[in-house]
């Protein structure tokens, strides 16, 4: 369970930037709006009391869009505008808290330790392949976050993940639903397939001009060309500024420096603990656990024996890494004054009462000035290229608004005027057209009919264009004579398919009728080849006709279907008869492996109506 949702996290490093959007992997049909409520105030929504406020929204709509936006999705495209974003990923937080609510009630949790395990493992805190607590803070800190507010939200995620693969362990297969799927999987068809040589029709077609002026004329969305333009743009952007920026050596030496006094030399500290829950059996378990730590009996031991941590206590108590700022202010008191295998006296907290054993230290020590020169040098460039870019982006809408053409702005931000590919409405094969936001811009009245330059456009956070038309090529139909023999391939084809069909339907007449298949197609100089009991993985046919023969439909008489093939011949397919797999056709780890697969698919689909279930009676109120 855990690792599923590790390998969620490995590609969610966007700019050094952690995102935070878990797709929960839940099937809930729209919500409507018939039975919510509304909240005032600065608050999104309220989910059974608890809150979703505006920014928390904003957030998660931000995370999604840094999520797309790595996966290659444009920028600019409509579908991640906040407008678009708002009501879906609304109701995806308030689906996710819904279920929270009810499964806090319930009595669910993650324990501390499952959580610890979990963050210390994600590659996006590790340098060498160890956690790394700097590393940690300072990426949380981008995010505008803290580590409780992390942990919290990897424990709620971690808790939604263990539901479904807890409802997916209790899911179970009926028998009839496996003898269902293996009849399926198993089935087997008994079928023959007739070929028709295509030299039996290819010289039997003859093509007329008029044919040929017919199929242009009746066919004319066929050769429509769409209106395209070509543009002459300038190109600002923050890498392109930060390949001229010249960084020296004194300035990384600076810049080192203060990171290394700015160096959180913090221990990395892995700790365990006993926990004794606060009830009138408390004191008496803590003064038995006191005594036997001071006769020297094994901590792990007596974790395993006393501790009422249930995440921890059949791991000896071990939390893992100490993550800072996640345990109460006693807490990490008491570890601070440990040292390495030290035992703390009882520290109270609101869990209960702890027993704090320190399992390791290690002081994590700077990255040396070479281990960082590139990092920082390439750093330092990019911050001044940001710096630039905001200001010759004002710049640049001021140069380009009205001006007769592109030439002096490109000279004055020491930009070069560009000609981008081809475009049209749907789209470019490359450059600045595969963005929506350009081609919008591009066929509007002001870039158009007008002449205009267009206003800065936007296609990615730190990359703007202004462009102008240069070319316009009007939508228009390809003359007859470029197409022609485009035209006199398709108009053979039909014939030949035409004629193909007239041989094919004689053939299967003659069956019908009562003649073998064997003896027709040999009166009629076609070939035939005959397969019995076939499965759908049987690799004795091509996988084209075997898709055909069970896709056909069966019932008590040969049924048949037609197709041409690549060498120019007509397939007849006739499927004679079907047989549902049994079990005995089963081997044992296949058999496994698939009640395995269909169990995983109820448990989805159960874990969809149960997750239905709870989101449609709890209380929740939209802004």
């Amino acid at each position: 369970m855990l690792q599923s949702v590790r390998e969620s996290l490995k590609g969610s490093v966007v700019s050094g930037v952690i995102i935070l959007f878990f797709v929960l992997p839940m099937v809930i049909a729209g919500v409507g709006s018939s039975w919510l409520g509304s909240v005032a105030g600065t608050d999104a929504a309220k989910v059974d009391g608890r809150t979703i406020s505006k920014s928390e929204l904003n957030m998660a709509i931000r995370n999604y869009k840094d999520q797309r936006i790595s996966q290659g999705v444009d920028p600019s495209d409509v579908s991640l505008s906040d407008e678009n974003l708002v009501k879906p990923v609304l109701e995806q937080l308030t689906n996710k808290e819904a279920l929270l609510a009810a499964f806090e009630r319930g009595g669910m949790g993650v324990s501390d330790a499952a959580v610890n395990s979990f963050i210390v493992t994600l590659p996006a805190f590790q340098v060498d392949g160890k956690f790394d607590a700097q590393t940690f803070r300072n990426l949380l800190a981008r995010r505008g976050m803290n580590p409780s507010i992390f942990r919290a939200d990897v424990a709620e995620n971690l808790m939604m993940n263990q539901v479904n693969a807890g409802l997916g362990l209790s899911s179970f297969v009926t028998e009839d639903e496996k003898s269902a799927l293996i009849g399926i999987i198993h089935e087997k068809r008994s079928f023959y397939t007739v070929d028709i040589p295509g030299d039996l029709v290819k010289d039997k077609v003859a093509i007329s001009d008029e044919e040929l002026d017919s199929y242009y004329t009746t066919n004319q969305s066929e050769f429509e060309v769409p209106e395209k333009v070509t543009l002459s743009y300038i190109e600002l952007s923050v890498d392109d500024l930060a390949k001229l920026e010249d960084v020296s050596e004194d300035d990384i030496r600076a810049q080192y420096d203060s990171e290394v006094a700015a160096f959180d030399a913090t221990p990395e500290t892995k700790i365990a603990h006993i926990l004794v829950k606060q009830n009138k059996d408390a004191p008496g378990k803590i003064s038995e656990i006191q005594q036997k730590l001071a006769d020297g009996e094994d901590f792990t031991e007596l974790a395993k024996t006393y501790s009422e941590d249930a995440g921890s206590k059949s791991l000896g108590g071990e939390l893992g890494v100490m993550l800072p700022g996640v345990y109460p202010e006693a807490f990490e008191k008491a570890v601070a004054s440990l040292e390495e295998g030290q035992v703390s006296a009882p520290v109270e907290t609101d869990s209960g009462v702890h027993f704090i054993k320190i399992v390791s230290k290690s002081v994590t020590q700077p990255p040396s000035f070479e281990e960082r020169q590139a990092a920082i040098a390439s750093d330092l460039s990019r911050a001044r290229a940001e710096e630039k870019y905001l200001a010759n982006l004002e710049l640049l809408e001021e140069l380009t608004f009205d001006a007769p053409d592109l030439s002096g702005a490109a000279a004055e931000l020491g930009l070069e005027v560009q000609v981008s590919d081809e475009l049209s409405r749907d789209g470019a094969r490359s450059g600045i057209g595969a963005f929506s936001a350009v081609r919008s811009a591009a066929f509007g009245p002001d870039v158009l009919s007008e002449g205009h330059n267009s206003r800065v456009v936007e296609i990615a956070p730190d990359r703007t264009v202004v462009f102008r038309l240069a070319e316009l090529k009007p939508a228009h139909i390809t003359p007859f004579d470029e197409v022609k023999e485009d035209i006199t391939s398709a108009v053979r084809s039909e014939k030949e398919e035409a004629l193909f069909n007239d041989l094919a339907n004689g053939f299967i007449e003659q069956v019908k009728a009562g003649a073998a298949a064997e003896a027709a197609a040999e009166t009629l100089g076609y070939s035939v080849s005959r397969y019995d009991g076939v499965k759908r993985s049987d690799p004795i046919a091509d996988p084209l006709t075997l898709n055909m023969v069970f896709q056909t439909p069966v019932a008590d008489a040969t049924a048949f279907d037609t197709a041409m093939q690549a060498d120019g011949s007509y397939r007849i397919i006739g499927v004679v008869s079907k047989q549902p797999g049994t079990i005995e056709d089963v081997e044992a780890q296949q058999l496994a492996g698939l009640v395995s697969q269909l169990s995983r698919e109820n448990g989805r689909f159960e874990g969809g109506a149960f997750q239905q279930e709870i989101v449609s009676k709890a209380d929740i109120e939209l802004n």
